[in-house]
């Protein structure tokens, strides 16, 4: 998640103070979705407002996603065509680099894991990780066939232990839309209608549920504040961010009292839209403030960038690795467990980040040329193909 270097009031880069208050979100979302966790396996809390940090981390990746993912759409604009095939093989890799070993290691894992993590349907064996792989876990479909007291048998639900894998798949699939009506709607690229019009079915559904209902009631909206965000902090961007220090302490000024006074009247809830807009206001006020500080503290920024790193990977394994050390390790502490469980998760993260999380900018690389044969239209790739066979036979 960083960015180079640079002053913001110059209107080029973000400064190097404003990156590592954005790594430190990340890590710091991952990390309380982590004292969730914590609290339902070790206290059997599910509820209240210690609980719901692992909502507060939940909101914050999806405005973080939703900022950072509409300024990638932004910036593939001014690439030459096809963009659509790039723009989904970064997104692709990025999620799937470390999401697939994960579920692999996970699968493997599960032979240690005697209780059942998961909310019931199928969510073991070769249909579920198949539907894992797929991202199709707790798909709209499957909800909205429950909602309506059809609550199918081989409905697929996250593998067992990995339970955070549910929003995994409603931050990929919201890409793939979002990918397909940048491009291919608004932007008329041409692609090959049938697969685009396949994604489209899978991601639409999706898209929509999330707004309204869900795990998380309404993330897609989430996600679009966000973007709403990045859009407007890039056109900012253009003007020179002007008058940036006081448009970022009223945002913090309005944003924060209205978070005080909504948390006090129907208490603190960030699934709830309203709470969410205001979270999102303090969060990007905060931004707009420390992009006037050019510099971060040395210790500060490694040490920030050291946890953001590895914060996906952490967020896939943690529940995991706390499952097993809470069911194979036995202490007199309570607390110590917790310790153990806890650096444990780190651990296990860590190694999935050095393994395969850092290198998602390669299997980036790979996917393109391979996304873009997939995704041209018909006739170009056998115009494409032909002329392949061509260079061939002269060859």
């Amino acid at each position: 998640m960083s960015t180079p270097t640079g002053k913001a009031a110059d209107g080029h880069a973000m400064s190097e103070m404003a990156s590592t208050y954005l790594d430190a979100l990340r890590a710091g979302g991952a990390n309380l979705v982590i004292v969730a966790h914590v609290l339902g396996l070790y206290f059997g809390i599910h509820s209240g407002v210690m609980t719901r940090m692992g909502h507060l981390g939940v909101a914050i990746f999806f405005l973080l996603s939703g900022f950072l993912i509409m300024q990638s759409l932004l910036n593939w604009l001014n690439k030459p065509e096809p963009r659509l095939p790039g723009f989904l093989a970064d997104r692709v890799a990025r999620i799937m680099t470390p999401y697939v070993p994960a579920l692999i290691l996970i699968a493997l894992a599960n032979v240690w894991i005697a209780g059942n993590h998961s909310e019931g349907g199928v969510n073991t064996g070769v249909l579920t990780f198949i539907g894992n792989l797929l991202l199709l876990q707790d798909h709209a479909v499957f909800q909205a066939l429950d909602s309506v007291g059809m609550d199918v048998a081989w409905r697929i639900r996250s593998y067992n232990s990995a339970e955070p894998f549910w929003t995994v798949a409603i931050e990929m699939w919201i890409y793939v839309f979002m990918g397909l009506f940048m491009f291919w709607v608004l932007k008329r690229e041409r692609i090959d209608r049938w697969i685009g019009t396949a994604l489209a079915a899978v991601a639409l559904p999706v898209l929509i549920w999330n707004a309204a209902a869900g795990g998380g009631k309404s993330l897609t909206l989430i996600w679009l504040l966000g973007a709403t965000a990045g859009y407007l902090f890039q056109v900012w961007r253009a003007d020179g961010y002007r008058n940036i220090r006081s448009v970022g302490a009223m945002l913090v000024v309005f944003g924060g009292a209205g978070l005080i006074g909504r948390a006090v009247k129907i208490g603190f809830h960030p699934y709830d839209f309203q709470t969410a807009t205001l979270i999102a206001l303090v969060m990007f006020g905060v931004l707009a403030l420390l992009m006037c500080v050019q510099s971060a503290p040395a210790v500060l920024r490694r040490s920030v960038n050291f946890l953001a790193a590895y914060s996906y990977s952490l967020y896939l394994i943690h529940n995991t690795a706390l499952i097993l050390v809470l069911e194979h390790v036995r202490t007199e502490s309570t607390w110590a467990h917790i310790a153990i469980g806890v650096i444990a998760a780190h651990g296990c993260a860590y190694l999935l980040y050095l393994a395969f999380e850092r290198h998602y900018r390669l299997v980036g690389r790979w996917l393109r040329p391979k996304f873009e044969r997939a995704l041209a239209p018909r006739g170009v790739r056998q115009s494409s193909s032909a002329a392949a066979d061509l260079v061939r036979q002269e060859r």
